[in-house]
């Protein structure tokens, strides 16, 4: 179990980010995680409620729904509840951000240009703090493609076909290492964009970010709004082939 806890425990590391003075209490955190555990609660109208009070939709990401799904997994950690609870509570919380999506974007950006591809390790479970990013790369005014292919292969060809400005990686585990060191020279080598900007980012940059460090990647995100920020200051408008 503890190999599992800690990868959930640091699986939203992408997604946090510290704004100053926090618009959400921890009693108020905690109170959505509980409301995430309880058959048939009103998820919409708690947030609705803050969306009242004038905490805008990015504080309620990072500092409400990113931080609820973290208490359920302390909770889970200390044994207050089980792995299915936290299972569950962690569905609904991603499912209220997919329902939230078109307002968060509704006031996004012009298009820039600009493609990020977004890369899961295969089959993995830790989807959250993905989509809290792409979220993030959306607002911006990026195209954003999510991607999790079960082949190298399937990958390769999706790179070397289409212009990618960002590649992102998210890394959950130490076994991806030697893998996705591999796969960052080669998705380089077949790139059309001789200017591919590679980051990492997911649970070890915030747990262990020095492991990163050897991928090959230009740096390392360790949270949406930061990583989003860096990306498009860097970004020189080229077109996209999508």
């Amino acid at each position: 179990m503890n190999t599992q806890a800690h990868t959930f425990q640091t699986a939203l590391a992408v997604g946090q980010a510290e704004t100053g003075a926090r618009a959400l209490s921890l009693s108020e955190v905690e109170q959505l995680a509980r409301l995430s555990l309880q058959t048939g609660a009103d998820l919409h109208n708690f947030i609705a409620q803050w969306q009242d009070r004038g905490i805008d939709l990015p504080d309620i990401y990072l500092q409400g729904i990113t931080e609820a799904t973290r208490v359920l997994g302390c909770w889970w950690l200390s044994d207050e509840i089980d792995f299915a609870s936290v299972t569950v509570g962690s569905s609904r919380l991603l499912r209220l951000l997919y329902d939230l999506s078109p307002q968060f974007l509704a006031d996004a950006t012009p298009p820039l240009g600009a493609t990020v591809l977004m890369l899961a390790e295969p089959e993995s479970q830790h989807t959250m703090g993905l989509f809290m990013l792409s979220e993030f790369f959306r607002r911006a005014g990026w195209y954003t493609l999510v991607e999790q292919p079960r082949l190298d292969a399937d990958f390769l060809r999706l790179i070397s076909g289409h212009w990618i400005d960002v590649l992102a990686l998210s890394v959950s585990t130490e076994r991806q290492l030697l893998a996705l060191k591999i796969l960052v020279r080669q998705a380089r080598q077949v790139s059309p964009n001789p200017h591919l900007v590679v980051i990492a980012g997911g649970p070890l940059a915030l747990s262990q970010p020095k492991l990163l460090a050897d991928l090959g990647v230009d740096w390392v995100g360790h949270d949406a709004p930061s990583t989003v920020e860096r990306a498009s200051q860097g970004f020189i408008p080229h077109g996209s082939a999508f």
